[in-house]
């Protein structure tokens, strides 16, 4: 057994001097018997320490160049621990190192970052101008409106008058604004002002149109749109207008005439009855009075009849035939009278006679005639002129109410447009 062979070099001495027993390790002896079976095992000599306790055999030698020597608790710790642990200095560098990598990125981050918001910035500014730049010229162009107005505003006075229902009625025709001689001053006036208005309401229209697409802000953009509404609907208001007013002046001029010959036809038409009742006494003196007062209505006929050819020249596509027809007639019958009375006084019956009978016909067809007239001439330039303006009428207050409802809108924007 190994046991009992490791301790072949020791033995209990009995009753030996010193001590009652006393244990003797023979240390060199158990050496050397080791030494000798290990001799004996490798059969040569070799340098070995004498200190080699335990199991026999081979102490460790030396490890070689690829082997790793293993060492055990704190030493192995003390040995990693050295190996491991770098310098402070290192550490700080490494510490230098790591917090550079980590706040490299940092800062070329917030430099991007910067000059984003420097590029935005720059960029909204160069909006801001610009934006500011479009209001500065929309507002100049809306300015054109207020110049444009003072054409347009008394047109339009002029225009409210006009196509008014009792534009034609008596207090009208006392008004000297009314009167064929002030429309037409009006007028004149008018269309010489309208031309630079009107180029100014164009330019404006087509200048707003280059801005509008251009501004970014929602009531800028109204503020376009609206003010090319009220600009483009002035332009029409100014078209239809003069178109109003043409019509107005041609009506009035025929409306004046109409309304004289008329007159004039009533006053020929009293000195008929004047000669019928003078002649109802046949006498020398008041057949010639008879025939005066013929004579005075065959003058007024005549006025009249010059003066329906006036009203029908002056308003192209005026229709007075029956008026003109009918005075036709009466003049036709008083010229018969004449020749009656003149019978008379020649004491020619068989004249008188002829001419009689002539002159009744003759006022019979004119009273036929008389009623086929329905409306006094007058009436008939009213009925004409008011279907000639309906359209124009319609039109002109569609677009005025256009330019009212833009107008208020803009008045608006104006108020609170920032500086």
């Amino acid at each position: 057994m190994a046991r009992k062979k490791s301790h072949q070099g020791m033995h209990i001495k009995r009753n030996t001097a010193g001590s009652s027993n006393e244990i003797s390790f023979s240390v060199l002896d158990a050496a050397k018997e080791a030494l000798g079976d290990d001799r004996h095992d490798q059969g040569g000599t070799g340098g070995i320490s004498l200190f080699t306790l335990g199991k026999k055999g081979k102490p460790r030698s030396t490890p070689a160049k690829d082997q790793h020597i293993v060492l055990s608790g704190d030493a192995a710790k003390h040995s990693r621990s050295r190996s491991a642990s770098p310098s402070s200095g290192e550490r700080h560098a490494a510490a230098q190192a790591r917090t550079a990598r980590r706040t490299i990125p940092v800062i070329v981050g917030i430099c991007v970052v910067l000059v984003l918001a420097l590029v935005g910035l720059q960029t909204w500014l160069q909006m801001v101008d610009r934006q500011k730049s479009l209001r500065t010229q929309l507002d100049g162009q809306l300015e054109l409106l207020a110049a444009a107005d003072e054409v347009v505003i008394p047109l339009d006075d002029l225009v409210m008058k006009l196509v008014d229902a009792n534009f034609f009625s008596e207090e009208a025709q006392d008004d000297p604004q009314l009167s064929q001689e002030a429309l037409a001053e009006t007028y004149r006036t008018v269309v010489a002002d309208i031309a630079p208005a009107r180029a100014d309401l164009e330019g404006m229209v087509s200048s707003i149109e280059d801005i509008e697409p251009s501004l970014t802000d929602n009531r800028d953009e109204e503020a376009a749109a609206q003010a090319i509404i009220a600009a483009q609907s002035r332009l029409n208001m100014l078209d239809a207008g003069v178109k109003i007013i043409d019509e107005a002046l041609m009506a009035t001029e025929s409306y004046e005439a109409a309304e004289d010959g008329w007159t004039r036809v009533i006053d020929g038409d009293a000195a008929v009855r004047e000669a019928t009742d003078l002649a109802k006494d046949m006498t020398k003196d008041n057949v010639q009075a008879s025939m005066a007062k013929t004579q005075e209505a065959i003058v007024a006929f005549g006025e009249a009849e010059a003066l329906f050819d006036h009203a029908v020249s002056a308003y192209p596509g005026l229709d007075l035939q029956s008026v003109e027809e009918y005075l036709a007639k009466r003049q036709e019958a008083q010229a018969v009278a004449l020749e009656l009375d003149q019978a008379y006084l020649d004491r020619d019956k068989t004249a008188l006679k002829k001419k009689s009978s002539q002159y009744n016909t003759l006022e019979d067809e004119a009273a036929s005639l008389a009623q086929t007239l329905g409306e006094r001439p007058e009436n008939i330039v009213v009925q004409k002129y008011r279907s000639a303006v309906a359209d124009e009428k319609e039109a002109y207050d569609a677009e005025r109410l256009k330019a009212g409802n833009a107008d208020t809108f803009l008045r608006d924007y104006l108020g609170t447009t920032p500086e």
